[in-house]
């Protein structure tokens, strides 16, 4: 009975393994803080990797989107929209 107890108030104190969720593309601080107006679409895909979203009406239009949840904690959220002109980044959003 008494083995039966402490197996009992043992379970009570386990806590279920929760899985780190990354999506997206990371956007480190650093790595966003290269980008600059007049780079070409090629650099700025060698430096942050493939858009997550394209306009689907423009390709002019990337948008980079990162999501991060630890242990089942909050989630923690960061975006970068990005317009191109004749090929040359024109705009960080």
């Amino acid at each position: 009975m008494i083995l039966l107890a402490f197996l009992v108030t043992g379970c009570a104190k386990i806590k279920p393994y929760e899985v780190d969720v990354q999506q997206g593309n990371v956007l480190d601080k650093t790595v966003v803080e290269q980008l600059h107006l007049g780079m070409k679409k090629a650099d700025v895909q060698n430096l942050l990797g493939t858009p997550v979203l394209g306009s689907t009406f423009d390709d002019d239009d990337w948008f980079y989107a990162y999501t991060n949840q630890i242990n089942g904690g909050r989630i923690e959220k960061k975006n970068v929209s990005l317009e191109f002109y004749k090929g040359k980044l024109v705009a960080i959003k």
